[in-house]
């Protein structure tokens, strides 16, 4: 078990996320914490160098849509992410719900060129900003990227027989700690940006960006106006 995943790990981000609402004015004395996920998706494209991620559940952001995998944030909400995921997703379709994430560009998944264009995506950083003030300008994906021990290989009849699935313990692989903790308030506007130092060079079709977050989830905690 890793340090990230003990009883005891757990209980310190329950404590933590609880002081970081109160200090922030958001009391947590009749509210209901539970640890819990944001997952925001956007699309792959060889035409853009910057993708703006919508974290509440009613901005669908520049695309005018929103992904059936993604998990937002209610408006009267409040979030405590402890830790970060960023990973690649290559569904079959736009509605894909089968689909399993990968923490770097796996070859024999990303054909074409995709998996050396997606190395790109490990030169890029992330900026996020509340109510047009930078929160935090720098934070850059190297960070998740992780070649697992065992990786996919394709089977060759009478030569070898492949491994089927890369060797990937998503409790923890791909994922970085926030520390200072980053706190998401539904009643304000945020922009996450991930920003490239040049356009992809290939895709595949449908391929997308995973931004994973973890923590504690604050219920009916912001006052709507």
């Amino acid at each position: 078990m890793s340090t990230q995943n003990s009883t005891l790990n757990a209980r310190y981000v329950y404590e933590n996320a609880s002081a970081v609402m109160n200090a922030n004015g958001i009391s947590t004395q009749n509210a209901v914490l539970t640890q819990s996920d944001l997952v925001l998706e956007q699309q792959l494209t060889t035409a853009l160098t910057a993708y703006t991620f919508p974290v509440l559940s009613n901005d669908n952001g520049p695309s005018g849509s929103r992904f059936n995998t993604e998990i937002r944030l209610q408006q009267q909400d409040t979030f405590v992410a402890s830790s970060w995921g960023v990973f690649l997703c290559a569904p079959t379709s736009a509605v894909d719900a089968t689909f399993i994430v990968h923490t770097y560009p796996d070859p024999v998944v990303f054909t074409g060129g995709a998996a050396a264009a997606a190395e790109t995506i490990y030169n890029s950083y992330c900026k996020i900003t509340v109510n047009n003030a930078v929160i935090l300008p720098v934070w850059h994906l190297s960070r998740h990227r992780s070649v697992p021990q065992s990786q996919q290989v394709a089977g060759s009849a009478g030569v070898y027989p492949g491994i089927a699935l890369d060797q990937i313990d998503l409790s923890s692989d791909g994922f970085y700690p926030v520390e200072p903790n980053i706190l998401f308030v539904g009643s304000k506007g945020y922009q996450i940006v991930v920003t490239l130092p040049a356009a992809l060079a290939a895709v595949t079709t449908y391929e997308r960006l995973r931004i994973h977050y973890r923590g504690v989830l604050g219920q009916n905690t912001t006052i709507i106006t």
